[in-house]
Parts: C-alpha cells; structure tokens; sequence
C-alpha cells in the first residue's frame, strides 16, 4: 500500500482535503485543532441555557478560505462601580413607556441600553453592546440572589437588629459560597418599581423553566424569591393595550380636569372683576370723604383767617379812632390854652388875675416855650 502523503501528490483520503502545495500557506497542523475549536464553542452552553462571558468581543472568522485562523476573543478590563450604576440607571431609564417597551425585541432593547451607556458612561471607558448584555445578565442574577435572601433574612424579624444587621446578615448568607460585588447595584435597584417588576419576572421564568432546579443552592434561592413575591412584589406590569387605554382615559380626564380648570379660572376672574369693582367704589369713596374733609379744613382755616384779619381791621379802627380822639382833645386843649394866654390879666377881676398868670405860666412851660411874664404882670 502506498503510503504517501497527500501533500506529495499522493491518493488523499476522504477525513482530510488535498491542497496543492503552492495553495498551503502555513505550516501542517494537527487535525485535533478543528475539534479544540469546536470544544471552546461550547464552554458557553450550560444544560441548554446559554451563559454569556463578562465583557467578551467576539471577533468574526474571515470568510477567505486561504485564511482560516480560531474566532479570537478580546477581554476588556473589569467593570467598575461607576460602569455598573450607569448600566442600573440605563435599564431603569431604557423603554419606561410600556407601548414602546412591550413591541421592543431583545436586541432593540439591549442596543437602546448601549446608547445610554455610550451618552452617560465614564470617562475612558469603552464597552461593546454584547459585553453590556452580558455584565447586565450579571448583575440581575447576583441581585436578585440577594434580595432572595434578604427577603427571607427580613421575615425572620430577629429582635435587637436594625435594617444594617439584616443587610450584613443576607450578605453573609450570599458569601457562604461566593463573593457578592454587587452592593452598590442592590442599593440602587432595591425601591425601583421596575427592578420589582423585574425581580417578579425573573422568578416567574425561574419557576417556569426550572433551568437552576436542579443545584440545591439555586432551588433554595427560588424557594426564597417566592416566598418574598407572596408578601411584598407589585402587581403585574401594564401591557401595551392597557396603557393605551389607560392613555385614552388620561386625555378624556385631561379634557374634562381642563374645562373644570378653565371654569373655575373663569369665576375666579369674575370674583376678581367684582372685587376690584367694589375696591374701587371704596377708594372712590374714601377720596371723596377725603375731599369733603379737605375742604373742612380749608374753610376753618379761612374763617380763622378771617376773623384774624378782621380783629386787625378793628384794631386799626380803634387806633384811628384813639388818634382821632386825641387829635380832637389836642385840638379843644389848643383852643383853650388859646383863650387862656389871650386873657390879658390886667383886665380880670383882681380875685383871677392870679389864675390866669399861673395857666399862662404852665401852658408856655407845657409847650416848650421859656418862661415869661404874662400880660400885664410887669405892670405892678
């Protein structure tokens, strides 16, 4: 039997392809490497349910035929904390509109989460949508486990804890077989109404499935989750029909809120109409009261003036009249005194003779005149 090789040109069997020796680029390989390859494939594939690595780009094969080199995966850097709470704010904020949310597919979904992750991540960091897929998945496994086992650690009701104890004692349980990393995540998540939601339907596929019922760690962990859903997990999300009727009772009762609103906005402007009315009918009426006080005291003010300029008239009057009077005596004083010094003593009655001179005497000395011998006194 001829052994030769089929490189050489020799008969080739059907196990491996014969390739000229100008078309074999790279040196003879193993034939177990396509059978390595293939076992690599399926390291991700657990009982049927497909785990996905952390982080992981998956390069795809070149479609040449000449270069058939391994699918080469490139693994990024750990997650940080930062990372993960953008990544717990993406699926709180990503697909919060149930219409939209109820019609999106897995791949929609997880690229709407990637573009927020890219608009809020940390600087320097650079993920693939796959490797957020993937720490996503993460991440809801863990937390959920945890609230699984806070729940339970919460019915318990211990005496003598608070809410840290029993924090620290469902980590301790977590930790009894792996390292929980995710605390930071569980704070963030723990009173959103949608992690509730989705913590409900992850239990729910849980159950369903039974993928993890067989590991005794795993039942135990569903067992804690129904447990919990009994007590305190909301109600089902709303679907796409209901928010939409929901939508339409929500306009009908946005139009009726609006015409009550715009009727009571109506009356409120007729009150304030009428009020401003009566204001003003008030001031009106205090401005004219004001008036008629003003001109109170604008006539008292002109009687006292009056009568001020009245006693002054009448003190003139008085002070003309005194003048007059006086001048009137000064005048019948004159005409005496005239009489008097005209009195020629010589000619009187010997008994007045003496009264006469003495007048004549005090009326020159009254008048400023110096003192002389009357009429006839020098005749002795």
């Amino acid at each position: 039997m001829d052994n030769q090789s089929p490189i050489c040109g020799g008969q080739h069997s059907l196990e491996q392809p014969y390739y000229a020796p100008d078309q074999w680029p790279y040196q003879k390989q193993s034939s177990m490497e396509p059978l390595e390859h293939e076992q690599s494939q399926q390291v991700n594939y657990v009982m049927g349910a497909q785990v996905y690595r952390e982080d992981v780009d998956i390069v795809p094969p070149p479609t040449t035929r000449k270069a058939k080199e391994k699918k080469v995966s490139h693994r990024g850097g750990g997650f940080s904390k930062e990372e993960d709470e953008v990544l717990c704010s993406a699926f709180l904020n990503v697909g919060k509109d149930p219409i939209t949310g109820a019609n999106q597919t897995r791949g929609g979904y997880y690229k709407r989460m990637h573009d927020y992750y890219n608009t809020f991540k940390p600087e320097g960091s650079n993920r693939s949508q796959l490797a957020i897929q993937n720490r996503w998945g993460t991440i809801q496994r863990s937390v959920s486990k945890f609230c699984g086992f806070k729940s339970a650690v919460d019915r318990r009701n211990e005496s003598g804890k608070n809410e840290q104890d029993r924090i620290d004692d469902a980590v301790k349980v977590y930790e009894a077989r792996e390292a929980f990393h995710f605390m930071h995540c569980w704070k963030m998540l723990r009173n959103e109404a949608k992690w509730n939601d989705k913590l409900l339907e992850l239990n729910n596929n849980s159950a369903g499935t039974g993928a993890e019922g067989s590991s005794q760690g795993n039942s135990g962990h569903a067992a804690l989750l129904e447990g919990d859903n009994e007590n305190s997990m909301p109600a089902r999300p709303e679907g796409r029909d209901s928010a939409k009727r929901k939508r339409v009772t929500d306009t009908s009762s946005s139009n009726t809120a609006a015409e009550v609103l715009q009727r009571i906005h109506d009356n409120r402007e007729k009150c304030q109409q009428k009020e401003d009315e009566q204001m003003v009918q008030i001031l009106t009426r205090k401005d004219e009261k004001l008036s008629i006080q003003r001109e109170f005291l604008e006539l008292k003010n002109q009687e006292r003036e009056d009568k001020n300029q009245e006693r002054e008239e009448n003190l003139v009057l008085r002070k003309q009249e005194a003048e007059n009077v006086a001048k009137q005596a000064e005048a019948q004083l004159l005409s005496v005194e005239s009489q008097i010094m005209a009195v020629d003593v010589d000619k009187v009655a010997p008994h007045l003779k003496n009264y006469y001179i003495g007048m004549q005497l005090q009326i020159a000395e009254r008048r400023g005149f110096a003192s002389s011998a009357p009429n006839g006194s020098d005749r002795h």
